[in-house]
């Protein structure tokens, strides 16, 4: 056979042999293992003959066989590894969420705590208008006729400039032709001073409830013992008295209650669960007086206005929040809260003008001192009570 028919039969005998796997993992491992024993050794000083023999291969060339237990014992080690972390990673993901959680609730409490100690502050708020039709199942509503008639009762801006074009009732007149009649007086409150009339306070005759009391159950008394203590009416408190006891309410519509921020301004009380018809309350007298509506002119719709924004004014004639209670023991927006649940209790339509109106943010724009509009808040007005009057589209205007 010749040389390279030789090489031939030997290049193919070498590719019939069974390929030879390499095992990368066991392979590392193993030169890991020599490596550490290397290091050891060296540490360890000369090593006997009998240890040394120990270690090489067996008569015949064969190697020990790698013991099962090292792999098994690298496993358990490297499982208890990770075990370890996943402990220690879980413990740190507790303890930060915990620091997370107190540090975001102690923000929270200051933040909370500033809230309520910043007493300017006001918020947004949906008007608590409720606005309530007539019951049309009621016998006794009146037959409706072209001829709209709305009494006005009130202060404040409803009696300021009343023979002015921009008056709330003149406006209103203007934009519905309905017959109105302002009997508005200057200086009155909704609430009494005390609880009968005394001439300490003679303007409690034209408290709301007493202006009630005229057209319902015929009382003039108290009215003819202010004019003597007063020694004769003013002139617009006559205009509007004369004209109130002039009416006729078998014909009579509407009826619209407006009195501004004076009760308030003046700290009478506004509600007492005990005396819910207390005339000396903003809410007992605005109770009171609707009790005697109801009963003598169930035909006729009340509106109730609320006041808007007023200024509460410090010792030095500063204008503060009328949130807080700095000045006055009780904000303002308890007296239109309570105002509003009366409404409800009487079933009769409320007109949130402090939050829907003229309130804290554009309060400027619409008053001209603490308490009084101007004219561009008595157009405001005008327009939120022809709203509540026509809301269900019972007037053509």
């Amino acid at each position: 056979m010749t040389k390279n028919n030789q090489n031939i039969s030997d290049h193919k005998k070498r590719r019939s042999k069974e390929p030879e796997w390499i095992d990368l993992e066991e392979s590392t491992l193993d030169e890991l293992e020599a490596e550490l024993e290397a290091n050891e050794e060296a540490h360890a000083g000369p090593v006997s003959k009998k240890q040394s023999a120990s270690h090489r291969p067996s008569p015949g060339g064969s190697v020990p066989k790698k013991s099962s237990s090292g792999k098994s014992s690298r496993k358990k080690k490297k499982m208890r590894i990770n075990f370890q972390v996943i402990l220690l990673s879980l413990i740190a993901l507790v303890f930060v969420t915990i620091a997370f959680k107190l540090l975001f609730w102690d923000k929270r409490v200051r933040e909370s705590t500033e809230r309520e100690n910043d007493t300017t502050l006001s918020f947004d708020t949906e008007p608590l208008d409720s606005i309530v039709p007539l019951d049309s199942s009621d016998t006794s509503q009146k037959e409706k006729d072209s001829d709209l008639r709305i009494l006005f009762l009130g202060n404040g801006s409803l009696a300021d400039g009343k023979d002015s074009d921009s008056n709330i009732a003149n406006i209103i007149h203007e934009k519905t032709g309905a017959t109105v009649y302002n009997c508005a007086i200057p200086g009155s409150y909704m609430s009494m001073k005390n609880d009968t009339y005394k001439d300490t306070f003679i303007y409690d005759a034209f408290s709301f409830y007493n202006l009630c009391t005229i057209f319902t159950i015929d009382n003039t008394k108290t009215i003819s013992w202010a004019e003597r203590d007063l020694g004769g009416f003013p002139e617009d408190v006559k205009e509007s008295l004369d004209l109130l006891q002039s009416i006729d309410y078998n014909e009579l519509d509407v009826l619209c209650i407006y009195y501004d921020g004076a009760d308030y301004l003046d700290q009478r009380g506004s509600y007492d669960i005990d005396k819910e018809s207390d005339p000396t309350l903003y809410c007992g007298a605005l109770s009171a007086g609707l009790d005697l509506i109801r009963e003598f002119l169930p035909h006729v719709r009340v509106i109730v206005m609320s006041p808007t924004y007023a200024y509460a004014v410090d010792e030095n004639g500063n204008y503060t929040s009328s949130f807080t209670t700095e000045v006055l023991e009780e904000p303002m927006s308890n007296y239109i809260g309570l105002q509003s649940q009366t409404c409800m209790d009487h079933h009769v339509t409320f007109v949130d003008n402090f939050y829907g109106s003229v309130y804290e943010e554009i309060a400027d724009d619409y008053l001209k001192d603490n308490v009084l509009l101007n004219e561009k808040g008595h157009a405001l007005l005008a327009d939120r009570f022809l709203y509540a009057l026509n809301r269900f589209n019972d007037y053509d205007f």
